[in-house]
C-alpha cells in the first residue's frame, strides 16, 4: 500500500514538475503538427491515468490502481520518446493537462479503453506514413511504437475490466510491468523474454507494485 501510495505521488509530482515548453516555427509542418498532436493526447492520458489509479486505490481495487499507475508512466514515455523527436526536428511545445475522470471505475476504464483504440486505430497510423513520406524514420519509430503499446494497452484494459465486471476484481494482477523504451504493459512476465514491440529484456522491465 504505501509503495503503490509512492508510486502515486511520484506520478503527481512528475506531471506538476515536468518543465513548460513553448511552440516555435514549425518546419516539417505535417510531421511536426502530428507530434504536437500526439503528444498533447498522451500527456492528458497520463495525467488521467494517474487520477484512475488513485480512484481506484480508493475504492480497494488495488490491481487496477497498480495498472492504472504503471500505465500512466507509459504514457509519459510516448511523451518523452516524441518530445525527443520534435527537438530533433526544433520545435518545442508546451501542455498543460486537464484530465478529467468520474467516479464509476468501469465506466474509467471503459473510457481508457476507447481513448487507446481510437489511438491505434485511428490516430498513429497515418501519422507513420506521413513521416514515411517526409523520410522522418525516428517519428515513423516513435509513432508506431506508440501505436503498438496503445493496442496491447487496450487489449489489458479489457481484460481488467472483464473481471471487474464480474466481480473478480481480486484476480487483477497487483504487480504490472512497463517497457522503458517503448511503454508496452504486461500484467506478468511469465512466457516473456523480451518486448515483443522493441526488443528490450524483460530484465530491464520497470515493476509496479513491488
Amino acid at each position: 500500500m504505501k509503495k503503490l501510495t509512492l508510486i502515486l505521488v511520484a506520478l503527481a509530482c512528475l506531471l506538476a514538475c515536468t518543465p513548460k515548453k513553448t511552440v516555435s516555427t514549425q518546419t516539417d509542418a505535417t510531421t511536426v503538427e502530428n507530434l504536437i498532436t500526439a503528444i498533447t493526447g498522451e500527456t492528458n492520458a497520463s495525467a488521467k491515468y494517474a487520477l484512475i489509479s488513485a480512484e481506484a486505490f480508493m475504492q480497494g481495487e488495488i490491481g487496477v490502481a497498480v495498472m492504472f499507475a504503471a500505465a500512466s508512466y507509459a504514457e509519459a514515455i510516448h511523451v518523452e520518446n516524441h518530445t525527443a523527436v520534435l527537438e530533433e526536428l526544433g520545435e518545442t511545445i508546451e501542455v498543460d493537462a486537464e484530465p478529467q475522470i468520474g467516479e464509476d471505475l468501469e465506466e474509467n476504464i471503459q473510457g481508457a479503453i476507447d481513448g487507446e483504440t481510437e489511438e491505434f486505430t485511428e490516430m498513429y497510423p497515418p501519422m507513420i506514413e506521413q513521416a514515411k513520406k517526409e523520410s522522418l524514420m525516428g517519428a515513423v519509430k516513435t509513432f508506431t511504437y506508440a501505436k503498438k503499446a496503445e493496442e496491447r494497452h487496450a487489449i489489458l484494459y479489457s481484460e481488467t475490466l472483464e473481471l471487474l465486471k464480474a466481480g473478480k476484481g481480486g484476480e487483477i494482477a497487483t504487480v504490472w510491468y512497463i517497457c522503458p523504451d517503448c511503454g508496452n504493459l504486461f500484467n506478468t512476465l511469465e512466457g516473456y523474454e523480451m518486448c515483443a514491440i522493441c526488443g528490450v529484456n524483460k530484465a530491464g522491465f520497470i515493476p509496479f507494485g513491488k
